[in-house]
């Protein structure tokens, strides 16, 4: 499809659906074309119009992209529930999603469930899908439902140094505490648009849009450092770090760089409260 083809499919679409929209699934952006039929990115990121501060856990652009098909699901803003669709397309040879929105206005849809109900099951239900219980990052279903396949800028994947003999030493409430902690000091040293995800008891995975390798680097070590400077008020002589390796993949397939990442973290594990990088 053409861009001029695109355009006048959007406007005729718009006389069906409340709201139609062409998203760019790789940096959650919402696109547009100027008069010369150039895209153009909004300058807020598509995930705000449902008054969140980063990729929705169950992004329904990113499952279209990856399956290259059509995808469905409901969403809300506050009370109000929307029907979604996204439909994979190709515009000019680049891939994007087409999202067309429903608002579901007519109470008799919901049976007796009202809207303030549906939305909080719906809110409830992608917590359990995609949030890890215990340090609220994303869990290992929602990296491969949700971003295994995706092109990103760069990947981390991050390991506790020494965590067994924390838990040996300190007890496993302890151990649980610190896992939350590291998550929460992860969390304060990326942005909202970067994805924090617990791959597997002491080991973390971060996915990386929009960001410079020099950026990426530094970024890396921020978060070791963080690590390293906690304390545990009960534990105050006990000591954590994190061993890290990165890979700036705007040359690699993503599941290479993820291998590649975990490749660099066995090295890093070796010093320890280290930072491998590519």
């Amino acid at each position: 499809m053409t861009r001029k083809e695109i355009v006048v499919l959007m406007d005729q679409l718009k006389t069906v659906f409340d709201v139609v929209r062409l998203v760019d699934a790789d940096v959650t952006a919402q696109i547009t074309f100027d008069e010369e039929g150039n895209p153009v990115s909004a300058p807020y990121q598509c995930y705000a119009y449902w008054n969140r501060e980063r990729r929705c856990a169950n992004c329904i652009s990113a499952k279209a992209l990856l399956k290259k098909g059509k995808v469905m699901k409901f969403e809300f803003i506050g009370q109000e529930v929307y029907y979604v669709i996204g439909m994979y397309m190709e515009v000019d040879g680049t891939p994007y999603v087409l999202e067309l929105l429903s608002k579901i206005m007519d109470d008799t849809i919901l049976g007796k469930m009202d809207k303030q109900e549906l939305t909080e099951t719906l809110a409830n239900f992608n917590e359990r899908l995609y949030m890890d219980s215990l340090t609220r990052a994303y869990n290992r279903r929602y990296y491969e439902e949700q971003l295994r396949g995706l092109d990103y800028d760069a990947i981390a994947m991050l390991d506790m140094d020494d965590f067994k003999k924390i838990n040996d030493t300190y007890g496993h409430q302890t151990g649980d505490a610190v896992l939350r902690m590291v998550v929460d000091t992860i969390l304060s040293c990326v942005r909202g648009t970067d994805a924090v995800v617990r791959y597997g008891g002491d080991e973390f995975v971060v996915v990386f849009w929009n960001i410079p390798k020099e950026v990426f680097a530094m970024r890396l070590e921020v978060i070791r450092s963080a690590v390293e400077r906690l304390r545990l008020p009960d534990h105050p002589d006990a000591r954590l770090s994190v061993s890290i390796g990165g890979v700036y993949c705007m040359d690699e397939g993503s599941e290479d760089a993820l291998l590649e990442a975990d490749r660099l973290l066995y090295v890093a594990k070796h010093e320890k409260n280290s930072v491998q990088i590519k």
